[in-house]
């Protein structure tokens, strides 16, 4: 088919109904299609200078150079990390394992959770010291009554420390828990302001190198560290080697057996899945690593979530990532994605319609010219009978314009043979009525 041979009344009858599906195809696309990713995150980062915030730096640059800015929000710690998931307030935190176990009802379903988890990204060993330890391992049951340092309300530390007591039948009212985290938890004991410290932090952590070399301070190990990994979910038993802190002072000078929980990548459930690709390649970057408690390559992982995993973070530990990631920069990947996600179904539309439109164009030809042989039929219909001049007469300059008709059409010249058709069943007509001479176009004619 050629353009030139269009009419503008048959582009309109043809093509209109094609460019409306188009419409109505990209449309109904971009109704359901996720909008751009947004350029801005908030991350709730934990205590400052803590293991939470170091990650969270690194998160930032990764991110960064993606063109997307990560706004670190300091907190407590995992529960007020949590917290904030919650309301709304932050986008991503990590989480300290078993923190989150009751955030999500259990009857909603994984994809409707307001809270996601990324996976696990690396152990958070519990780590014990005391001042008059008087042998290197001991039962949580010993620290009745002693003035314990676990971190404030809403760090992750207090409550799994709060957690292990109570398997330990230690309550509130047995133990006098103090607030102090970190730096100055581990001052406190050194000063002999508390008994003992319980700390849930990685080895890069200052406090826990400044307690290694203090002189008086035992790091105790768990007499019953399998048993609280058997009874809690979220726990794992960890031996934590000799000279695993520093191997040239020989610290720790004997093997400690504890327990261990995972820090969390937990996200808005409602976040772009783009986002949460780049999040879970970022945390790729940050912990995939060689991890001193963990082989090379164990973490991230989604080993004991609390909350619901995002079907993105699923799909990017058994496939990795996304094909158009894996060449183009964050930006242009998102581009080309969405470009594709409404080239897609508009070419679900206009390759089908390229069969149908010629189909629909040659029916209107076929139309046209059906409507010649009507004409012809009904004229016949008439020729009935006796007839005298005046009605032959009649009846030729209905045929010159039946043809003249014709002739106006301007059909194409691949559908020649049906308008020559038509204009020879004219022809007999005229030799019916006597007249074969008589012609449309006057300069054909000749006098009777």
């Amino acid at each position: 088919m050629r353009i030139r041979n269009l009419s503008w009344r048959d582009a309109l009858v043809v093509g209109l109904p094609v460019v409306a599906l188009c419409v109505l195809a990209v449309w109904l696309t971009a109704h359901f299609v996720r909008p751009a990713p947004p350029s801005h995150l908030v991350m709730s980062t934990g205590p400052a200078g803590g293991t939470y915030e170091v990650a969270a730096r690194r998160y930032q640059a990764i991110l960064k150079r993606n063109g997307v800015t990560l706004e670190l929000k300091p907190s407590a710690g995992s529960v007020e990390n949590l917290q904030r998931l919650q309301d709304g307030s932050v986008d991503v935190a990590l989480v300290q394992g078993g923190i989150a176990l009751k955030a999500v009802p259990p009857d909603i379903d994984p994809d409707d959770a307001a809270i996601q988890s990324l996976g696990a990204m690396y152990f958070e060993p519990l780590w014990l010291f005391d001042r008059a330890a008087p042998a290197p391992t001991a039962s949580l049951a010993s620290f009745a009554s002693r003035r314990i340092a676990v971190g404030p309300e809403g760090s992750g530390s207090r409550a799994l420390a709060s957690e292990l007591l109570r398997l330990s039948g230690v309550g509130h009212a047995d133990a006098d828990l103090s607030p102090l985290a970190g730096d100055d938890a581990a001052a406190a004991l050194v000063a002999g302001n508390v008994g003992a410290v319980f700390m849930v932090s990685g080895l890069a952590a200052p406090a826990i190198s400044r307690l290694m070399h203090e002189p008086g301070v035992a790091l105790v190990a768990l007499t019953h560290a399998d048993a609280f990994a058997r009874l809690l979910s979220f726990v794992t038993p960890v031996t934590l080697p000799r000279g695993i802190v520093d191997v040239r002072a020989d610290l720790p000078d004997h093997d400690v057996h504890t327990v261990a929980v995972t820090a969390n990548l937990l996200v808005r459930g409602d976040m772009h899945p783009a986002l949460m690709y780049l999040l879970l390649d970022a945390a790729s970057d940050v912990h995939g690593g060689h991890s001193p408690l963990a082989d090379t390559g164990y973490f991230p992982n989604l080993g004991r979530q609390d909350v619901p995993v995002a079907a993105e973070a699923t799909r990017f530990y058994k496939q990795g990532k996304p094909f158009l990631r894996r060449y183009l920069p964050f930006w242009l990947a998102n581009l080309v994605d969405r470009m594709l996600v409404v080239l897609i179904p508009l070419l679900g539309v206009l390759l089908p319609a390229m069969r149908f439109v010629p189909s629909l164009y040659t029916y209107r030809l076929h139309a046209r010219i059906t409507r010649g042989y009507a004409s012809l039929r009904e004229l016949e219909a008439r020729m009935t009978g006796s007839h005298d001049d005046e009605s032959v007469d009649r009846w030729l300059q209905e045929l010159d314009r039946i043809e003249a008709d014709v002739n106006a059409l301007h059909l194409p010249t691949w559908f020649s043979k049906e308008s020559y058709d038509l204009r020879a069943a004219i022809d007999l007509i005229r030799e019916r009525l006597g007249h074969p001479e008589a012609k449309a176009v006057p300069a054909l004619r000749r006098d009777s």
